[in-house]
């Protein structure tokens, strides 16, 4: 059984801030030795977007790595959807915008598979759905990593937090395209009004209305949000299959950096979206708090079951918000060796 950490959001103590609560966990989770070059994963948001993980969490990790003797970097991966993320160069601009800055943060923005998203290494996986997959190099090449998650919502995989910034968010390009094929769309004729909205979001131009390329396509589904006539129509099953890869392409970073990594969910802001989002939705649910371990199954089972406690007088769950089961990637992780569902609470 793992220990989950959790600090209630509910605080009237200045000792209890956040940044004061992660230097009490922080000891608990971290894997980091004197000379470690170490990963800060985080997700600093798509420009726009005000309700990701803010840069004073992100400077408290920094400043605790360092004083652990660690060489600390602050890194994302490219995106496979038309936003500022999408190369790196524009990425560390858009990273800047939303305020993390190596003033702000006390160490350098890495962009961590690359310009354009293709600098990566192959880890053997030997799932059930996915054989390997290939992680972002300079997450591959660190000594040590602290996962730093936004719990929210997210349209395809239900809830995101540590398990899927694993799974999705330290691949590179052709990983991250691995997971994502099994949604490659077709377009409903009789829908389609060949209004050209799909043309325009799609960057990898695989739209020709009333077609689809599927060599081009890489199955992220962008298309289909911008689809105002609901005429771009994922395969069945789609988010079934693309979860149950998630959940085993999170063991890539994992084995890559032989389990030295530590986790913290930052569970404020809980909007229905994901942070690739322009835009930050109303909250589905009150702030929770922040959770951490070194098991990233264990650490996402106990956030979502916080989450349900909390909606369940209303008759809701986490499931409700977008009719998709996210512990369908859950158990896939566990499945795979990520860890276990079963967990203890300690505060």
């Amino acid at each position: 059984m793992s220990k989950v950490i959790f600090k209630d959001a509910k605080i009237t103590r200045p000792q209890d801030a956040q940044p004061e609560q992660i230097k009490r966990i922080f000891p608990h989770i971290s894997p980091v030795r004197k000379g470690d070059i170490v990963a800060v994963k985080i997700h600093p948001g798509e420009y726009g977007n005000t309700t990701h993980v803010r840069p004073v969490v992100v400077r408290t990790v920094v400043d605790l790595v360092i004083e652990a003797g660690g060489i600390p970097f602050v890194t994302d991966t490219t995106t496979l959807y038309r936003g500022m993320k999408l190369n790196a160069a524009n990425m560390v601009k858009g990273a800047a915008m939303n305020g993390f800055t190596h003033a702000s943060m006390n160490a350098p923005f890495i962009v961590a598979d690359g310009m354009r998203g293709n600098d990566g290494r192959e880890i053997e996986l030997n799932g059930e759905a996915l054989g390997s997959i290939t992680v972002a190099s300079a997450i591959a090449e660190a000594d040590s990593m602290i996962v730093v998650s936004h719990g929210k919502g997210h349209p395809a995989s239900g809830f995101g937090g540590a398990v899927k910034h694993l799974g999705m968010g330290c691949l590179d390009r052709a990983g991250k395209i691995k997971v994502h094929e099994v949604g490659k769309p077709s377009i409903d004729p009789e829908k389609c009004v060949q209004c050209g909205e799909c043309v325009e979001i799609c960057p990898w131009g695989a739209i020709t209305p009333p077609d689809i390329d599927p060599v081009k396509c890489c199955g992220e589904l962008s298309c289909a949000d911008a689809c105002s006539q609901e005429a771009i129509i994922p395969p069945p099953l789609a988010s079934e299959k693309m979860q149950k890869r998630l959940g085993e392409a999170a063991f890539g970073p994992v084995k890559a950096l032989k389990g030295r990594i530590g986790y913290i969910n930052w569970v404020y802001d809980l909007t229905p979206g994901c942070d690739c989002f322009n835009f930050s939705g109303e909250r589905f649910v009150e702030d929770i708090g922040i959770l951490a371990g070194c098991d990233p199954v264990a650490l996402d089972s106990a956030t979502i079951d916080l989450i349900n406690e909390r909606l369940k007088p209303e008759g809701r769950s986490i499931n409700t918000v977008w009719g998709v089961d996210p512990r369908v990637h859950i158990e896939a992780a566990e499945k795979i060796g990520c860890g276990s569902r079963e967990y203890e609470i300690f505060q």
